[in-house]
């Protein structure tokens, strides 16, 4: 087996707190983005960034990179996302008493991703420093994922190399590998009916919300079986009590591992938008979208075994998961790279209560050495291994 180095908890720490301090929601990651690129740099890693910032209307594109070890041809790539969902308070991030990271303000912590941004470039500037030999592989960031993928969808086809990847990006202790996840429709609606003076004339108004409304109560939503669910998720409209709202907005989404059933519960959805409008006698306008294509991984394939053995070396043992959320792994899957999620260490995301250890994230970056250093084509001593760890 090769010799890894040994990831340092105060590095660790420091390097991650460093992150989680820099506010990244989406379309406004430079800050973060910068960070990353002179950690790199210091490394002797050289960065690529592409336009997708200026396409989509934010300020940076995703970034990308090839560590060179032994071997031209690269034999994995790992990611993570650049982004956070909207911070709603200020980012005071601490390692408290306990080793637990937390935010001592009520808001996200944004262990999410950077939890994956902190062992990628720590596991990277431990291997550029080691004298052990290790393969060529590549590592890429994107940006906007919490809104939807978009950065995967932009970064280019032809960007990564390797033959297979895994992204850092699932909440749930260091371990866990999904290898399959749902598809997913997105919905908007936009109800268009007519103002008027709600207590004067209301009977010359059209409510675009009492539209939206019955609609709504008319949609299955939540757990509709084991592999699907359905939701609504935003709703606004109208400008005073005493006026009838003219204009009202629905966003919403739909989830399945079945293609079936998703295009039969997104069909029954505006359905009910459109029965909605035309009991209530207003207009609507519905675009639907297919966000992203599930995928679902055989155990026996080469990504999966290799996330196993990696596991294994570390000392745990391998869960393989079934998602219920999107991640650049579906976006890469659908392109033909196969691509696992990660379990990154990162807890309760998107909440005041998310929260990390230093024991995760240390075994995260612990999992990233182990998942290079046992990469198929580089190690042969190690891949009775990968065959090995629980097929």
């Amino acid at each position: 087996m090769i010799d890894l180095p040994t990831p340092s908890r105060e590095r660790l720490t420091d390097l991650f707190l460093a992150l989680a301090r820099l506010p990244s929601p989406s379309r406004s990651e430079r800050a973060v983005a910068d960070a990353v690129i002179t950690r790199l740099r210091a490394a002797g890693v050289a960065v690529h960034e592409d336009d997708t910032g200026d396409v989509i209307g934010g300020d940076t594109g995703n970034l990308w990179c090839t560590v060179r070890g032994d071997g031209s041809n690269p034999h994995l790539a790992l990611g993570a996302h650049l982004d956070t969902v909207s911070p709603t308070d200020a980012l005071e991030p601490i390692l408290d008493s306990e080793g637990v990271f937390r935010n001592t303000r009520r808001t996200i912590l944004g262990a999410d991703d950077k939890a994956a941004l902190t062992a990628l470039l720590h596991a990277t500037e431990l291997l550029r420093a080691s004298e052990s030999p290790f393969p060529t592989y590549e590592l890429f960031f994107t940006v906007s994922e919490e809104t939807g993928l978009v950065g995967a969808k932009h970064l280019g086809d032809h960007v990564l190399k390797s033959p297979l990847a895994a992204v850092l990006d699932s909440s749930g202790p260091v371990g866990g590998i999904t290898v399959k996840a749902p598809s997913q429709q997105g919905l908007r609606a936009a109800f268009r009916g007519r103002a008027a003076h709600a207590g004067v004339e209301p009977e010359r108004g059209r409510s675009a919300i009492q539209a939206a409304s019955r609609a709504i109560a008319a949609m299955n939503l939540g757990r509709i079986d084991e592999e699907t669910s359905a939701n609504i998720g935003v709703i606004h409209g109208g400008v005073a009590s005493n006026i009838i709202p003219e204009l009202c907005e629905v966003q919403g989404e739909c989830r399945s591992h079945d293609e079936e059933k998703l295009a039969h519960v997104a069909a029954a959805m505006v359905d009910a938008l459109q029965e909605g409008a035309a009991l209530t006698g207003v207009d609507v306008d519905v675009t639907l979208v297919h966000e992203y294509r599930a995928f679902a991984l055989n155990a026996r394939s080469a990504v999966v075994r290799l996330s196993k053995a990696a596991v294994v070396a570390l000392g745990l043992e391998p869960r393989l998961l079934t998602g219920g959320g999107g991640s650049d792994a579906n976006i890469l899957n659908a392109r033909g790279l196969p691509t696992v999620n990660l379990d990154a260490g990162m807890m309760q995301v998107h909440s005041p209560d998310e929260y990390l250890t230093l024991d995760d994230l240390e075994r995260l970056c612990g999992l990233v050495l182990r998942m290079i250093a046992l990469a198929p084509g580089f190690a042969p001593r190690v891949a009775s291994t990968i065959s090995r760890a629980h097929d």
